[in-house]
């Protein structure tokens, strides 16, 4: 494998406002497993996702997360993690939900745990 390693690695979403609620999780991997848990902050309540690690360090995923609003949101992700200046990960996630939205989302690496994962 090729890249950072997210096991045991705290993230969360970057934000227009830093200092705002944003989601929060925690990834695993076991060798060619990938699998986050998602907690509240922001819109959203729980999440889940769950993928395979590529030779490259990327993976490829697929999460289902649970709005505040009660709302499902289903889709896939392929996800690039990077080492920043800083030597924190970074994480690219680059979306296409089942309502056929994409997009393009980040997450930075955080201290944690800010929650023990269940």
């Amino acid at each position: 494998m090729t890249g950072p390693d997210v096991d045991g690695v705290w993230f969360r979403l970057e934000t227009d406002d830093p200092a705002g609620e944003a989601p929060y999780g925690q990834y695993h991997r076991q060798d060619d497993v990938i699998w986050a848990e998602f907690y509240a902050g922001g819109t959203l309540r729980s999440g889940r996702l769950v993928g395979r690690l590529r030779a490259d360090g990327s993976f490829d995923a697929s999460y289902c997360l649970l709005t505040g609003d009660g709302e499902l949101i289903s889709g896939a992700c392929h996800s690039i993690p990077e080492f920043d200046a800083q030597g924190n990960i970074v994480i690219s996630d680059h979306f296409e939900r089942a309502d056929g939205t994409r997009g393009v989302s980040r997450i930075r690496q955080i201290p944690g745990p800010l929650q023990e994962a269940s």
